[in-house]
């Protein structure tokens, strides 16, 4: 199989539409991929608040479903960053074969019958507080402050800039819905890229989540990055989802 046979879906994670990965899509079309970028329900740059706060996780997945479903019996290879690893990961246990591969980018990875809040942060306490935020925001997740990016020390000023004027409020209950799966997501073929803004291959995989950990039939791979690698480290980011697409093509042929 060649790369152009198998579509490439890029899902942004949280406070990002499509346009966090069109660059990325743009550079992969360049080399060959069929790529595109999906932007999930409710981060449209001008949804109303009310309407953010209705959406779930399960819209996000039967969305990411139907677009995958769109084109055929087409092999897909899903590429997830943050948030959306849970979107990518349960959409994947539900079309089986056709994903051939997944690419988590930094992501929280779904887990049945827990949700992404369960895994968050490092206390009770902290995870408890962003609860209590959420929901008193009206079923919103706020994005970061301009001020909390200052502590992205891998962003330069300006791509500060670009994030904060772009992110939108989240739909919180997204994040609070627990996945649903039939079977573990260490079971779908995956590669996990673990992120450090700093230090190798180890030191960002000490911070990579528990499954990606457990899961010893996935590819790990690593950018020297903060969170997000497809600003802060464009090139990197294309070289690995590149090289990786191509993997998950050649497996397949």
């Amino acid at each position: 199989m060649t790369t152009s046979a198998a579509k490439v879906v890029l899902v942004p994670g949280a406070w990002m539409g499509g346009w966090i990965w069109e660059p990325v899509v743009e550079a992969l079309r360049g080399r060959g991929l069929d790529a595109e970028a999906i932007t999930l329900r409710g981060l449209e740059s001008d949804a109303p608040e009310a309407s953010i706060a209705e959406v779930r996780l399960e819209d996000h997945v039967q969305q990411l479903v139907e677009r995958v479903s769109d084109h055929s019996s087409r092999p897909v290879i899903l590429v997830s960053h943050s948030y959306s690893g849970v979107v990518a990961s349960s959409a994947a246990d539900r079309l089986g074969d056709q994903v051939i591969g997944l690419i988590h980018v930094g992501a929280f990875v779904a887990r049945d019958g827990r949700s992404l809040l369960d895994d968050w942060g490092d206390s009770t306490e902290e995870r408890a507080q962003e609860r209590a935020d959420i929901a008193a925001a009206g079923d919103l997740w706020h994005a970061p402050t301009r001020q909390m990016l200052d502590y992205e020390t891998d962003l330069s000023p300006s791509q500060r800039e670009f994030l904060s004027s772009r992110f939108t409020a989240h739909p919180g209950r997204t994040v609070l819905d627990p996945a649903v799966l039939s079977a573990p997501a260490q079971e779908q073929p995956s590669t996990y890229v673990a992120l450090a803004a700093s230090g190798g291959h180890d030191e960002a995989w000490n911070d990579a989540p528990m499954v990606a950990k457990a899961a010893t039939g996935w590819r790990r791979m690593h950018l020297v990055s903060g969170h997000w690698p497809m600003v802060s480290s464009f090139n990197a980011t294309v070289d690995l989802l590149d090289a990786e697409c191509r993997h998950y093509a050649a497996e397949r042929s």
